[in-house]
């Protein structure tokens, strides 16, 4: 054997279960092909877990008295001065707010039901707010009036910009019908052009989500028995209602995303697909994007608010956050990370995070990220260079990989020594553990320090001939284990655990030495 390099072939997969029969290659290098835990990270393109960004809180003062921040939206108006203008909006409680751009807000609708979950949409520089809420009818604010949305609206739930239209529905009383307004016109639902269409009324189920993809509209329905519709064409003329597949819905129309040259869905059972695997495999149930870790999602998933749930990509980084309640929660407490530049795409569970909504916001030189409206009345950046949580409180890094056994389970083994690549982050220490069998884990630490830099944390000071100008790009950091001790099968596992502390780690090498086979029953 001895020395065994390891490199992060797969993401979190809690399904395929903890041991994985792999052995090294002729060069001494294993692929690990997924991850048992992959906790508060993201992964770098050659596969290394890193962790995730910190928090940082937008507004200064809670809104709304600490309530729950349900939706939150990023509002561009273009307008016709060649400047455009952005108001960041976040329903709270009872009231809608917005802000100057300056991340005060002050409340621009008051007296809404509480815990509806909202719905957002921009057309002709409108923006479209609506909501669950039976009563709350749907409003429109273009950064100056805000108002209920004029003419003879239905009181829809969502809606969505299509073809020159604003197609919407969510009606209580006709939970099958999809509406559309005029052509141009958001405020006009009745005149000329516009019209309505069912889709298969009466099916026991009612539409929950609607989405505009690939020139064509896709039409949800559930919660139940569940099936997916498209619509093609232009007009009332020739508008065509085309069946997709039964079987498979959405939960609710915040849990729909774009990924890619796909259209992406959570399910009324809380696993995740695509219209593409859908078109393929149908509501097969090995077909979902989720499948690494549906068992996780069946046994935590809160099924009574899954119409709770928010999904949100960026593209800028390549994966999609589900912001999600689980294990009996009354709001979203975690967050699941799908990472859809690897193939097969890559899994890990963001525990560090906490948001009953969430939206893609254009943020500070112009890079787009996704903020959280949080459950104490605040709006948040997400993955933010500082690795802590509104600079207080820690991100618990931990990735663990499945046991293995190294092409011989009956053959005793001897871990003896141990290397971390790693990208340098400061003079902190990671922690390095391996378990042996079912013996009690081990652990050792390692320093994520680099060279010195101009001015070092340890001395403030740079001494010529002995400092060096910048820090290293990339160590291994050996260590003796003098106790590593004998096993069949061993797992590994690296955590980091303190306040503003990163740590990227892209392989690890074991030198392992092979004993006698076991002569055991």
């Amino acid at each position: 054997m001895p020395n065994i390099r390891h490199y992060f072939g797969g993401g979190w997969a809690s399904d395929l279960g903890p041991t994985t029969d792999v052995s090294a290659d002729q060069t001494g290098k294993i692929n690990i092909p997924f991850l048992w835990d992959a906790e508060n990270v993201f992964f770098e393109l050659d596969g290394g877990p890193h962790k995730i960004g910190g928090t940082s809180k937008l507004n200064s003062s809670a809104v709304a008295s600490g309530a729950v921040v349900r939706g939150c939206y990023d509002y561009w108006k273009q307008g016709t001065g060649g400047t455009p203008a952005r108001r960041k909006i976040l329903h709270a409680g009872t009231v809608v707010l917005a802000d100057n751009d300056d991340n005060t807000f002050a409340s621009i609708f008051t007296g809404l039901e509480s815990d509806a979950i909202p719905s957002y949409s921009t057309f002709d520089d409108f923006l479209i707010i609506s909501s669950s809420s039976n009563s709350d009818v749907p409003k429109s604010y273009d950064q100056s009036t805000a108002q209920n949305l004029a003419g003879t609206p239905p009181n829809f739930a969502f809606s969505v910009s299509h073809k020159n239209r604003v197609f919407a529905a969510g009606v209580d009383a006709n939970p099958s019908t999809l509406y559309y307004s005029v052509t141009e016109d958001p405020e006009d639902w009745i005149g000329s052009g516009s019209g309505t269409i069912q889709i298969n009324p009466n099916d026991g189920d009612r539409i929950t989500g609607i989405a505009s993809h690939k020139d064509d509209l896709w039409i949800f329905k559930g919660p139940y028995k569940g099936s997916i519709h498209r619509i093609s064409g232009s007009s009332s003329d020739d508008f065509a209602v085309i069946p997709f597949i039964t079987g498979l819905g959405v939960a609710w129309h915040n849990s729909i995303f774009k990924f890619g040259d796909d259209l992406g869905f959570v399910s009324q059972f809380g696993t995740i697909h695509s219209l593409s695997a859908t078109s393929a495999y149908g509501d097969f149930n090995e077909a979902a994007l989720s499948r690494p870790i549906q068992t996780w999602i069946k046994d935590h998933i809160n099924s009574d608010r899954l119409k709770h749930a928010w999904a949100v990509n960026n593209p800028l980084e390549g994966w999609v956050m589900f912001s999600i309640s689980i294990d009996a929660n009354a709001t979203n407490n975690a967050i699941l990370l799908m990472d859809y530049r690897f193939n097969p795409i890559r899994w890990s569970y963001i525990s560090a995070y906490n948001a009953e909504s969430m939206a893609l916001f254009t943020d500070t030189n112009n890079v787009d990220r996704i903020f959280l409206g949080g459950t104490d009345g605040f709006l948040r950046r997400s993955n933010a260079v500082t690795r802590s949580l509104d600079g207080v409180t820690s991100i618990n890094y931990k990735v663990t990989t499945p046991h293995m056994n190294y092409g011989n389970p009956m053959m005793m083994k001897t871990i003896e020594r141990a290397a971390v690549g790693i990208k340098p982050k400061g003079e902190y220490n990671g922690t390095f553990s391996w378990e042996r069998d079912d013996e009690t884990q081990q652990s050792q630490t390692f320093s994520q320090a680099g060279g010195d830099v101009l001015a070092p944390a340890a001395t403030n000071q740079f001494t010529l001939g002995t400092s060096k100008l910048g820090g290293a790009r990339y160590v291994d950091r050996y260590m003796e284990l003098e106790e590593g001790g004998e096993f069949r099968s061993v797992a590994y596992q690296f955590t980091n655990n303190s306040v503003n502390e990163d740590l990227e780690i892209h392989n690890f090498t074991v030198t392992v030495t092979p004993g006698a086979e076991s002569s055991e029953n």
